[in-house]
């Protein structure tokens, strides 16, 4: 009944329309999806046609409020969009501002640097400006100097004292030498020295003879030209390494230069031998001064060696000798010296060499006629005038200044290498300087970070812990103590100065973090500022500082304290929402510029700091808020409430970032709790929430005209708006997300009570206005009970069909009536109603034939077999293919008592009696505990015999059926189902008297074939009585037993060994057998005889249950 009841509900609700139902058909298929429900799409902010607005700008500025977290929320998972404009300024402290040079001090920088120019040498490379006048314009630009200063200071430079210049030779390592002793190696060593210069004419000759350091005696006197002449004290040797033909001596020589455009650096390669060689003898004679001539310096060296070399008996099988030699004019060598292999040369055509040899060739002044050379190092020389260049050459860049790379222009790069060249720096110096130059220069005039990190590396390449000390040191010392400090004020106001919406802005903050990090991780950094070892924590410290600041200033911005106390939430509702961005972007950019580059977690520090700050401004708020609401004259308007509403779901969305946070860092957070602040607030934001919702419903009643709004879409207005508004307020419930169970629990029955009553307000509001328009159901009433009436007369047209019509014949008119009714509920209806009364007219028809078949029971077969039909049909019909109910659903339910029912009573007397065992073997299978009692016995099977044989032990805790507490039991075995076994005749044990504990030991034999325990059924009944001698026995409860536990070959209990196994406790049960529906149904065929004496006793043991 009660299924008709909402079968009949359903239909009145949704058929609106009187008229012509049948005559309806399905509209054209559109691409929308036909009867789904109406909706709001909250984030399009679109409205569906005429739906009434009433109250609708209370739900529009609710929805604007969800739709700006949505855009927050949607903001971090997409890049932000970046400007391409220059980034702004960084921030300039006077402390960091390098001083500016004096007049004076520039004009002694500008002579320094023009005597450069005058005495420059070496081979310029294809970059360098060759043009002396060209680089004198050059310079007088950088110096500001005019051209009368100009001539002064050059006429001093010219008639100064020219540069003296040295030759530093570094011989690092040879190759491939020529094996010159019989182990197949050499003993190499090297003697070198400069050999003087020539005049022009001498040029010729020089290239037709070749110098060696071991020239005979005779051809030294010879030679009458003194040219090549080299005193003691200028001949070095290097030390000998043994057996080796790629000897390695990296040692370093230093020779004074007297002509550096005409002299020649000459070296020899020597295999050394046992005895005193050349090289004892020049070491010796190197310890003498005053030697002239090239005739009288080999003289001594030959004189030596025959003096030493005495005991080889006048051979030379002793002498070193001869692998190679490389001769090397000055005026070849580059600006910046060599650093290259020399192909080792012979000293005549006879002679056979071979190999290499590794040299490191800079020239440098060691005396300088200048008085800023005699005043200051060559170290801060070079530094003024780098500092004087980038200035000049800085403000020349007009394209993007802060992007420079520190080029110089070909003249500057000419002047600053042929100083550094004669001031003797080594590139570890240069590369200092450099960079102690560009970082100074940039903190007043922003270049590119890129060329500072560029910087750093260079010098990391060439650094040497003990090369740099003294000035140096504090040179870098104070580079890097200033850049990190400059650096450090910039990550403070990076919100200013690298905003995330200025693209050229971040590539600068990430590279300037870069350098920060590289220089944290430099063996330089370490050596000079080992007190600044934990840099990472300072730079944590800027971070909170400049955190602190930046909320600062959005507070005196906002100033969220002024105005009255609506204001004042509306306010603090621009802070957190100014909170939100901020730590989004700091999630999104800078924590992982950060993080990759320094290893400090920004959006961590940064986060902890806002969310400790909101909390605390939020909280006094609510305070008062919550004071307000306390009074009671105090009225909560819509506006407060909205507000609230809006400064819930902004502390919401900033408490969503703590997912980001390391998990150590999520206990005690200031807004772990911030939810508790708006309970007061929440009831009555639910207050006005409903009083909105009512008047919204009010008027769209009013404003609807019960027509449909659109050709595809089955409701009228009036359900749009009504749809909606509860969707939209089950949204804002979703999005406010109440953390807190308990809270949650009171807030969702309030809400649900409002909708309840929302609901009932629509349903009388609509039906007095139908009422009104004469918009009767006394059709509906009649469709719904014709419907009814012609549904049972199909399925009595199935049960009475005689057997001679077919199946599909019988249930046509059913079939037929079932379609046509769909039709127009198709046309009535949308998805989901169509869906319930199809659900319930399922429902109806598995009742109906269920009562069917139960009125029918003992009949032909046939008969259920048409209902099994009927039932499969209707399954297929309200499928449809997928499209319709969903197949677990209407396989569920009433349809499995159904399909049983069908199932059972198609099966012979035989087939119910052997399903009656089965379940009775499956029921004994799960029960593991009963208040009946159990039984022990011991079955084993003799398959030789086929002979079963039963042991009957004892049992326990029967129930008590005489009036003194105890029984008489006895038990009864016997083999069932009894037409399997019709041979069998149950056997009894001997009866036991008073006692609940019986305890029977004895045995029974049964005959049992194997075609007979094969049997699923195939069973022993233990049935234990008590014995009454003056009326009936009375039943105390029975167990069952499978055969198939015992005979089946394989089971222990079917081997010789089966005596010996432990006994098997079964549990009594006492179950009425006319519970059972296959009682039932054998019970109604009274023609049959095996189903009459099967039921006759089974209710023998039943009426002996009732008369206990």
């Amino acid at each position: 009944m009660s299924t008709l009841l909402d079968l009949k509900s359903s239909v009145l609700r949704q058929v609106q329309r009187s008229q012509s139902l049948r005559t309806r058909r399905e509209p054209p298929a559109s691409t929308s999806t036909e009867g789904s429900p109406p909706t709001l799409a909250r984030r399009s902010g679109t409205v569906v046609h005429r739906v009434a607005r009433g109250n609708g700008d209370f739900f529009d500025r609710m929805n604007k409020i969800l739709q700006k977290q949505d855009s927050l929320l949607s903001a971090g998972q997409t890049e932000e969009e970046s400007s391409c404009a220059p980034p702004p300024p960084e921030c300039k402290d006077q402390a960091f501002v390098p001083e500016r040079a004096t007049r004076h001090e520039l004009d002694l920088l500008y002579e320094e640097a023009i005597y450069t120019v005058v005495n420059r040498v070496g081979v310029p490379s294809p970059e360098y400006v060759t043009s002396e006048g060209d680089i004198f314009n050059y310079l007088q630009k950088v110096f500001d100097m005019g051209q009368e200063e100009h001539d002064i200071i050059l006429q001093r430079v010219r008639e100064s004292k020219k540069a003296s210049f040295s030759l530093r030779v570094s011989v690092m390592k040879g190759k491939n030498l020529m094996a010159k002793d019989a182990n197949g190696y050499s003993d190499p060593y090297c003697m070198l020295g400069i050999l003087l210069g020539q005049s022009p004419k001498d040029t010729e000759e020089k290239k037709e003879r070749r110098f060696s350091f071991r020239k005979r005696r005779e051809k030294l006197e010879k030679r009458s030209s003194l040219k090549e002449v080299l005193a003691g004290r200028d001949i070095q040797v290097t030390e000998v390494k043994p057996e080796t033909l790629n000897p390695v001596w990296n040692e370093h020589f230093v020779f004074d230069i007297d002509d550096v455009h005409n002299d020649l650096l000459h070296l020899d390669i020597w295999d050394h031998d046992d005895d005193v060689s050349v090289a004892e003898a020049c070491k010796k004679l190197n310890e003498i001064s005053g030697f002239r001539g090239m005739g009288r310096y080999f003289k001594q060296i030959a004189k030596s060696v025959r003096s030493n070399g005495a005991a080889a008996s006048g051979s030379e099988e002793n002498a070193d000798d001869f692998l190679g030699c490389i001769n090397i004019p000055l005026n070849e060598i580059p600006v910046v010296g060599y650093d290259k292999w020399f192909k080792l040369e012979p000293r005549s055509s006879a002679s056979k060499v071979q190999g290499e040899c590794h040299l490191i060739l800079r020239l440098f002044t060691t005396q300088r006629d200048t008085a800023l050379s005699k005043m200051a190092s060559n170290v801060t020389i070079h530094k003024k005038m780098l500092s004087q260049i980038l200035d000049y050459e800085h403000n020349q860049i007009q394209k993007e200044p802060y992007n420079w790379n520190g080029q110089v222009c070909a003249a500057a790069w000419t002047v600053l290498s042929h100083h550094a060249v004669q001031a003797d720096l080594s590139p570890l110096q240069q590369a200092i300087i450099r960079w102690q130059c560009y970082s100074s220069h940039h903190r007043s005039q922003r270049m590119s970070y890129a060329l500072l990190l560029r910087l750093l590396k260079t010098m990391e390449a060439e650094w040497e812990d003990t090369a740099v000390q003294g000035e140096l040191e504090s040179l870098l010392a104070e580079s890097f103590r200033l850049y990190c400090d400059y650096c450090l004020s910039q990550m403070k106001s990076m919100r200013q100065v690298f905003p995330c919406n200025n693209s050229a802005a971040i590539i600068r903050c990430e590279l300037m973090l870069r350098s920060i990090g590289h220089m944290q991780s430099m063996a330089a950094f370490r050596a000079v500022c080992s007190n600044r070892n934990e840099l990472h924590l300072e730079i944590a410290t800027v971070i909170k500082k400049g955190t602190v600041e930046w909320y600062e200033g959005i507070i005196s911005n906002i100033k969220p304290d002024e105005g009255i106390l609506e204001e004042q939430l509306r306010r603090l509702v621009v802070v957190v929402d100014a909170v939100c961005d901020d730590v989004q972007r700091g999630q999104n950019v800078y924590n992982k510029l950060y993080y990759s580059s320094v290893k400090v977690d920004f959006f961590s520090i940064s986060y902890r700091q806002l969310e400790k700050l909101v909390a605390d401004d939020v909280n006094v708020a609510m305070e008062r808020v919550c004071g307000n609401l306390e009074q009671e004259s105090f009225r909560f308007t819509q506006t407060m409430g909205e507000t609230l509403f809006e400064l819930y779901m902004s502390l919401k969305s900033l408490k969503r970032f703590r997912e980001y946070l390391p998990l150590k860092d999520t206990k005690m957070l200031a807004l772990t709790g911030f939810h508790n602040w708006f309970k007061t607030s929440i009831h009555k934001w639910l207050q006005i929430v409903h009083e909105r919702s009512t008047d919204r419903i009010r008027k769209a009643v009013e404003m609807d005209q019960l027509e449909l709004i659109q050709s595809q879409t089955k409701h009228s207005s009036s359900a749009v708006d009504v749809t909606t508004c509860f969707s939209q307020v089950r949204e804002f419930w979703a999005q406010l997300a109440w953390p807190d169970s308990a809270g949650a629990f009171i807030f969702i029955t309030r809400l649900t009570d409002n909708f309840c009553s929302e609901a009932v307000c629509y349903a009388e509001l609509i039906k007095r206005k139908i009422e009104r328009g004469q918009l009767g159901q006394d059709h509906n009433k009649s469709f719904i009970v014709q419907m009814l009436s012609e549904l049972r007369r199909c399925i009595q047209h199935i049960s009475l069909s005689p057997d001679s019509i077919n199946n599909d014949e019988a249930v046509a008119p059913l079939m037929k009536y079932l379609d046509d009714t769909l039709v127009i509920l198709n046309e009535s209806l949308v998805k989901e109603n169509l869906t319930r009364v199809l659900q319930s007219l399922w429902e109806l028809l598995l009742r109906m034939i269920l009562d069917t078949v139960a009125e029918n029971r003992g009949v032909q077969v046939e008969f259920y077999s048409r209902f099994q039909y009927t039932v499969e049909t209707l399954v297929r019909f309200f499928q449809a293919d997928g499209e319709g109910l969903v197949l677990e659903d209407l396989k569920s339910g009433d349809y499995k008592g159904l399909d049983e029912e069908l199932r059972l009573n198609k099966c012979s007397s035989f087939e119910l009696i052997e399903q009656y065992f089965l379940e009775k073997i499956s029921q004994q299978r799960i029960l593991k505990h009963s208040r009946f009692g159990r039984i022990s016995v011991k079955c084993y099977y003799d398959a030789p015999e086929q002979r079963l044989t039963v042991e009957i032990l004892h049992a326990a805790d029967l129930i008590a059926l005489d009036a003194n507490g105890l029984s008489d039991p006895f038990v009864i075995v016997e083999l069932c189902p009894h037409h399997l076994f019709p041979m069998a005749r149950s056997q009894r044990t001997q009866v036991k008297l008073k006692t609940l504990h019986p305890v029977f030991d004895e045995l029974f034999h049964f005959h049992v074939s194997p075609e007979q325990y094969r049997h699923r059924c195939a069973c022993l009944t233990f049935t234990v009585m008590d014995y009454d001698w003056l009326s009936t026995n009375d039943f105390a409860g029975e167990a069952v037993a499978p055969l198939s536990d015992f005979c089946w070959p394989g089971r222990p209990s079917a081997t010789p060994a089966g005596k010996t196994l432990q006994p098997v406790i079964l549990h009594l049960s006492r179950q009425k057998p006319s519970e059972k529906p296959i009682m039932k149904m054998l019970e109604a065929r009274t023609g049959d005889k095996e189903a009459q004496e099967f039921v006759r006793k089974l209710k023998e043991i039943e009426k002996s249950m009732e008369e206990e």
